[in-house]
């Protein structure tokens, strides 16, 4: 296996430990029962991987021909739903652990995209869709307005990552620029929480 492989499969379960997290921790504030916050689990983890396939013409998509990631995802939430009660401000840490899997799938998109062909605008949105999909689809079936939608930089980190993905892929090598999108776009998205960094919002008249 060569270190461009073993970088995509780092970040890929990287993906997929984190999201599967993230959706299992949303079950549990939504009070759901374990049914629920293992479905919610697996749609966060997959989502966002399903969307990158999808856009980079790659189906059947890998989480349905993967059984790691699937062992991966079904581990992170199992330790989720059985460890939570030991962990004071567990579902405090759901955002931390999505900015992770933003971060992540962010990179992991962006460079799918390159592999295929796609110019730098495919690139940013394949980072983007696969970066902030699992998020959209946990949120949609919590019930709630998907956070990309309504405060912080989610998709804006995701879409910053992918853009610098694309200009590092000229001047370095794909791992090396892997590696900084998805830094870049984890802290980005993380300083957004710890600071309360948003977009402008449009805002009716009286």
């Amino acid at each position: 296996m060569g270190v461009l492989e073993l970088v995509v499969l780092t970040m890929n379960y990287v993906g997929v430990f984190a999201f599967a997290v993230s959706g299992a921790l949303k079950g549990i504030d939504k009070n759901m029962d374990v049914f629920g916050c293992a479905f919610l689990g697996l749609a966060t983890a997959f989502g966002g991987g399903i969307t990158r396939d999808i856009i980079a013409g790659n189906v059947p998509p890998l989480a349905f021909r993967s059984e790691p990631d699937f062992i991966i995802a079904i581990a992170a939430i199992t330790i989720t739903i059985c460890m939570y009660r030991k962990l004071a401000n567990a579902v405090g840490l759901l955002p931390y652990f999505d900015a992770v899997g933003l971060g992540a799938f962010a990179a992991l998109g962006g460079a799918v995209a390159l592999n295929v062909g796609l110019g730098p605008l495919g690139v940013v949105f394949a980072a983007m869709f696969t970066g902030a999909g699992g998020g959209i689809i946990r949120d949609v079936l919590a019930g709630e307005v998907p956070l990309v939608f309504t405060r912080e930089f989610y998709a804006t980190a995701a879409l910053i990552g992918g853009a610098g993905l694309y200009v590092l892929s000229w001047v370095t090598t794909l791992e090396v620029a892997m590696f900084v999108s998805a830094l870049s776009t984890t802290i980005l998205r993380i300083a957004s929480i710890r600071f309360g960094w948003n977009l402008p919002r449009v805002k009716m008249d009286g």
